[in-house]
């Protein structure tokens, strides 16, 4: 049994864009402005061979979904399975659903067994999920380690649980 990792990347691994774009305007490219926790992620997706991660953004209706795996390191890429959105950009804004609805539709249709949120704004992520989820509010070096502390917390935890799982089968 694997760990589902859904992962949001404004504010979490890449630096928040501007709230108000106009849409003749260019999009900022976001792997210009990456995080201290980008490199840290990348490093926990090469460690946890069963982890799993699911994109949680805007960034993936703004840019399709190729194009946020273009813009992920390897080892995050290689470990993405999909999305909570649709890539397709005509959709960017026609989604009457929060993101919040949206994250908690995406983890009842894939059933994961074990979760994990990391995201950077806490109404996108269901209150049932706050227990599983790592808020990331502050973009700092120091931050940065402790929130891969945090999320290697309970991958571990998960890992523990998944082994005493199979002693008990």
């Amino acid at each position: 049994m694997s760990s589902t990792l859904y992962l949001g990347l404004e504010g979490v691994i890449f630096a928040r864009r501007r709230a108000a774009r106009l849409s003749r305007c260019p999009l900022e490219n976001p792997s210009a402005l990456p995080l201290p926790l980008l490199h840290r992620l990348s490093r926990i997706a090469d460690e946890y061979l069963d982890l799993t991660i699911v994109i949680n953004s805007w960034l993936v209706p703004d840019y399709g979904y190729r194009g946020v795996l273009n813009l992920l390191p390897a080892p995050i890429a290689s470990k993405t399975v999909g999305a909570t959105m649709q890539g397709n950009r005509s959709h960017r804004r026609l989604s009457t659903l929060p993101r919040l609805e949206i994250l908690r539709a995406d983890i009842r249709r894939r059933n994961p067994s074990h979760l994990l949120i990391v995201d950077s704004c806490s109404s996108a992520v269901p209150y049932e999920y706050l227990p599983q989820t790592v808020l990331v509010n502050d973009t700092s070096e120091l931050a940065a380690t402790q929130y891969a502390e945090i999320i290697l917390d309970i991958l571990d935890c998960a890992t523990r649980v998944q082994s005493t799982e199979n002693l008990v089968l």
